[in-house]
């Protein structure tokens, strides 16, 4: 599928100064939802999740913007996030506030528009009386609270692990982690036990993702010890490795890996890998020739608007003369 298909699958639009982009995942799962419930109920189930997954990475978007962070909301299959950046360090405290800004920003609104409807959120009748408000009942407040149970990667277990963070540093993320996991697992198989098979989804969903951030750090700790650390052609990995080596401050390595990478395997965010590290290692023509490559392997239109968006880095940028003003039309 050549790029420009590429690029029509995908939208990404402005709401409220913030990027956000709609990947095709996040329609097929809405479209799932409206085949598993009956209609007219399934239609109502899709569009209050859709609009109340997107008020809820609003709210953190929103916190981000308070906490002077840059933000932008994504928006996939049975995943939705809001990332930011800073250009200094977030204490625990804004952490938590942005983290429990959305779904408190999504329960509020819930409550808000089932008053307005002339609903009592807190009466059965009243919630099961129509389709639309058993929707947004559900969809709002129910799935807003249970984003609130403290078990990663929930935003409750979000809160729980930042707050152990500020208690031990380095260590209190990582018991989070394996706390949740033997949690969840212990609760599916309640589940199982009491035959609430309707939230097993749910739980398989959550082991999944618990278990790919236990084995990660391992992965990857095993592949950067390698002296002789080679691109291996998979994009996905080699993001990984490249975004651990960024992160540790081993620019000059991971731009050669950058490099070979994007030869291998001409992805995007290979590109501006290579852009970020020659930047950080005052390479500016290279920086600039990089973030060009990206614009070309850009798989939707603004992909590379985005991503400057949430490198500050790249400011220092702006008013170079081979730079194109059109990459910081988004702020």
């Amino acid at each position: 599928m050549g790029a420009t298909s590429r690029q029509k699958l995908r939208a990404t639009f402005q709401l409220f100064g913030f990027p956000t982009q709609i990947r095709p995942g996040f329609g097929i799962f809405l479209l799932l939802l409206l085949l598993i419930y009956p209609a007219p109920l399934g239609y109502w189930i899709a569009a209050a999740v859709g609009v109340f997954t997107l008020i809820h990475e609003l709210g953190h978007a929103l916190a981000a913007r308070r906490a002077g962070c840059t933000a932008s909301i994504s928006l996939d299959f049975m995943v939705a996030y809001a990332s930011y950046s800073s250009q200094r360090e977030l204490n625990w405290r804004s952490k938590v506030f942005i983290t429990l800004a959305g779904p408190a920003f999504q329960i509020a609104t819930a409550l808000i528009t089932l008053t307005a409807l002339g609903v009592n959120p807190f009466s059965r009748s009243d919630i099961a009386s129509s389709s639309a408000s058993a929707a947004i009942w559900w969809s709002g407040f129910a799935l807003g609270l249970l984003n609130l149970i403290p078990l990663l990667p929930l935003d409750g277990g979000a809160i729980v692990a930042a707050i152990a963070e500020r208690v031990a540093p380095g260590k209190g993320r990582t018991a989070v982690l394996y706390l949740s996991f033997g949690i969840t697992l212990g609760i599916s198989g309640v589940t199982l036990f009491i035959d609430a098979l309707g939230l097993m989804p749910l739980f398989i969903f959550m082991l999944m993702i618990q278990y790919q951030q236990i084995v990660q750090p391992r992965r990857l700790k095993t592949l950067l010890e390698n002296a002789e650390l080679q691109a291996s052609g998979d994009p996905t990995i080699d993001s990984m490795i490249l975004d651990a080596l960024v992160a540790s401050g081993e620019f000059s390595r991971a731009y050669e890996l950058a490099r070979e990478a994007y030869h291998m395997c001409p992805a995007f965010h290979h590109a501006l890998v290579a852009a970020i590290c020659a930047l950080h290692l005052e390479k500016t023509s290279e920086a600039i020739s990089w973030l060009n490559v990206a614009e070309r392997s850009q798989i939707q239109k603004d992909e590379l608007k985005h991503a400057l968006s949430e490198n500050l880095q790249f400011e220092k940028l702006r008013n170079e003369p081979l730079v194109s003003s059109e990459w910081f039309t988004h702020s």
